[in-house]
């Protein structure tokens, strides 16, 4: 919410519906959350924290990020309690006046808290909750 208040406050973008639609969003679920969401489309890929080689990534997206964690989509499932190695492909734009910490970890561990299946339409079938390890 920090990110999208300064956004607003200083590009003065206010009528731009997504940030419309992402700060209603933002607003009811920071209103019950310790640590307020900021909101990305950042481009990710992720996969579980393994010493297997035969591995593979699986990509996505990051639609939101705090300090202590951020909420991914993805076509991979993974289980509740498993660690993944989270590394950011591709950031969206952001205003230079963003300070570097109002940015996503560009690679991070996090364990997933929950899983959501999403709609069936959606090529990105999964919605989950990390918890950033540090």
């Amino acid at each position: 919410m920090v990110f999208l208040t300064n956004a607003l406050s200083k590009t003065g973008d206010a009528d731009c519906q997504l940030v419309k639609k992402m700060e209603a969003t933002l607003y009811k679920e920071d209103r019950n959350r310790a640590v307020p969401r900021n909101p990305t489309e950042a481009a990710i890929a992720c996969q579980p924290y393994t010493s297997s080689p035969n591995i593979r990534a699986s990509e996505g997206v990051m639609r939101n990020f705090s300090s202590d964690g951020s909420y991914i989509e993805t076509s991979q499932k993974f289980k509740s309690g498993t660690i993944l190695i989270v590394r950011v492909l591709r950031y969206p734009l952001f205003p230079l006046f963003v300070a570097d910490e109002e940015q996503p970890k560009s690679i991070c561990l996090a364990e997933v808290k929950w899983l959501q299946e999403l709609t069936e339409e959606n090529p990105i079938r999964f919605g989950l909750g990390l918890k950033y390890i540090d």
